[in-house]
């Protein structure tokens, strides 16, 4: 009776495990110590078989191996290999590095890739090893950590390996490596930068064959992990026309774990674009600890926005159509009005073509570069803007004390929104967002009648996100007004400093006229107890690199990109960019027909007005 009972455990514990693993010969993730089945190729049974963390007498319930160690440190222990099938089987075990799969998976290098992480630290007792009929061997392993290792996450795992040969469905002969594995994350101690950037956003707009129909967009990008812990991350997508309307993007999952030095490309897609010649794509990345992982401080968010182009190519033909037509009509409708009656009236009706189509000619050619002037502008051509003063608030404190920008005087009436950036020693040439492109109205006025801006991060945090510590000497503050969320004139800035006088410690705060009655180290007026929460769209005061869009004059006086990091930015980001030629042409060609269209119509009726003019004496 017991041994029936077993055999029927044992082949529902079979069939069920069968489907852990794929069928075909490519890397299996090991993702955890549930065994996996196999079937073998005798055809004669099943060879199931799996590994998980052990002790030294017997295996244990460790989801994984996980350890914390200094450099140089030695690391003892045990892994279990199980055979569940009827017969012995021989299995290779062997050690690998651990790498982020192209969909977010985790996966082992193959036996032929040479480890160089984790995989070569560790020594196993047995390399190959024969597992009796439903039982398990217990192998210990030793784990050497260099003396030179990177502070941070290293990961890796070990595999348990079973080739065999099969008849594929048309006879041929296939080999198949057959793999489970349990993961190996090894933290050394040291400094952990946790850290996420975005990098290559790009935007393929695709239109329909109806002229007057909004079209799609695909949106591709890649999420990086620059920093030495691995990570989890909420991503969402916002893709914006000029006018403030908002396409409809699907889902995107979460990242679930990120390798340290690993990249993951995303795509999705959003339906509802536009065609409006210009559109923008915000990316919003909020890093996470991966589960299980200890809680890390609090991680700034990440935004990246680009521009693209949203040509109406079907409108734009439509048009082009209706203008040839309708030029084509009033030309036959003149040639059809018959010979002139007199040789004066042709000469006067002549010269008055002549000056309609002169004139026509220099008002197709004025629009023409006004067209393209307002099309390809850039942040670049914006006027030198006002300057003001800013408080820093509290004018004494630490670099882990929130601050308030508080400036001396409103923005300017024309004012949609505001960002600022923060430079000085260990910051980015071009300085680092502190405010995204943020609306106006999300930061309270202070009695003075000024702007207050309460930063939702300290010093440390955007030292951290610049890939810094050390804060010493003068950091200067800058808040721009710009005169709307796409049109990056900056109509004033105000800018105010504080000064680092120890590692952890500033004085010496910016004082203005608007808030002189605040005593050092009070809150400034306006200031919140709570912080004002980043927007998904880049807005609020989110401290992560690539922030959207900097001001013009500050981007353009400092030569950095646009997006606060010393690398350069990526092709189709906010500003000008190599789609602007496009777009002026697009414009252009809208223009032309247009005014080819009415320079038609006013020489038809310049012509009209000088057959009905009565000759003169003399004619």
């Amino acid at each position: 009776m017991n041994t029936t009972s077993a055999r029927r455990i044992a082949a529902a514990l079979a069939v069920s495990l069968l489907a852990v693993l794929p069928a075909h010969a490519s890397p299996a993730a090991a993702a955890s110590p549930v065994p996996a089945a196999r079937q073998s190729d005798g055809g004669t049974g099943r060879t199931t078989f799996g590994v998980q963390p052990s002790a030294a007498k017997k295996p244990d319930a460790r989801p994984n191996f996980s350890y914390g160690a200094t450099p140089g440190a030695v690391v003892k222990d045990h892994i279990a290999v199980f055979n569940y099938a009827n017969k012995p089987v021989t299995l290779r075990v062997y050690a690998g590095d651990a790498f982020t799969t192209a969909d977010g998976g985790f996966d082992l290098f193959a036996a032929e890739r040479r480890p160089k992480d984790v995989g070569s630290w560790v020594k196993l007792g047995k390399s190959v090893l024969s597992v009796p009929r439903r039982s398990h061997v217990i192998v210990p392993f030793t784990m050497t950590v260099p003396r030179n290792v990177t502070p941070g996450d290293h990961t890796g795992g070990i595999v348990a390996s079973l080739s065999a040969v099969r008849t594929d469905t048309k006879g041929n002969k296939v080999a198949v490596d057959q793999r489970v594995g349990a993961r190996i994350y090894l933290r050394v101690a040291g400094e952990l930068k946790p850290q996420l950037t975005v990098e290559d956003l790009d935007t393929a707009y695709h239109g329909t064959a109806n002229p007057f129909a909004a079209g799609s967009a695909t949106v591709t990008y890649t999420v990086r992990n620059s920093g030495n812990v691995r990570l989890a991350a909420r991503q969402a997508v916002h893709v914006r026309d000029p006018f403030g309307g908002e396409a409809e993007v699907a889902k995107i999952r979460d990242v679930p774990e990120l390798l340290p030095g690993a990249a993951l490309r995303v795509t999705t897609s959003a339906t509802g674009v536009l065609p409006a010649m210009r559109g923008t794509t915000s990316v919003t990345v909020d890093p996470r600890p991966v589960r299980g992982d200890v809680k890390h401080r609090v991680l700034p968010r990440v935004t990246r926005t680009a521009a693209f182009t949203a040509v109406p190519w079907a409108l734009l033909v439509l048009l082009l159509v209706l203008a040839a037509a309708t030029t084509v009509l009033l030309v036959r409708r003149r040639r059809r009005s018959g010979p002139r009656a007199d040789s004066a009236r042709r000469r006067r009706t002549a010269a008055a073509s002549r000056q309609g189509l002169a004139a026509s000619a220099v008002g197709l050619a004025a629009t023409v570069l006004a067209a393209g002037a307002v099309v390809g502008l850039s942040p670049a051509d914006a006027r030198a803007a006002e300057t003001g003063g800013l408080a820093v608030t509290p004018r004494q404190g630490s670099d882990t004390q929130p601050i308030t920008l508080t400036a001396a005087a409103p923005c300017p009436a024309k004012t949609s929104n505001v960002i600022a950036r923060v430079t000085g020693a260990g910051f980015p040439r071009g300085g680092q967002i502190v405010v995204g492109n943020a609306p106006l109205a999300t930061y309270p006025k202070p009695r003075g009648g000024g702007l207050s801006i309460p930063l939702i991060y300290t010093m440390r945090d955007y030292a951290s996100t610049a890939g810094f510590t050390a804060l010493r000497g003068t950091y200067t503050f800058t808040v721009s007004c710009l005169k709307g969320p796409f049109d990056l004139t900056s109509l004033r800035d105000f800018t105010g400093s504080l000064r680092f006088t120890a590692k952890d410690a500033y004085r010496d705060g910016t004082r203005v006229a608007a808030v002189e009655g605040t005593a050092p180290g009070a809150t400034a007026p306006g200031q919140s107890g709570q912080p004002v929460p980043p927007t998904a769209s880049g807005g609020g005061t989110g401290a992560g690199t690539g922030s959207a869009q900097p001001s013009a004059p500050a981007a353009k006086r400092s030569g950095a990109p646009a997006d606060g990091t010393d690398a350069p930015a990526a092709a189709g980001d906010a500003g000008p960019g190599s789609d602007t030629t496009l777009v002026a042409w697009s414009v252009g060609g809208f223009a032309v027909a247009l005014l080819a269209l009415l320079a038609g119509a006013a020489h038809w009726a310049r012509a009209r007005r000088a057959r009905t003019v009565p000759p003169g004496p003399g004619d």
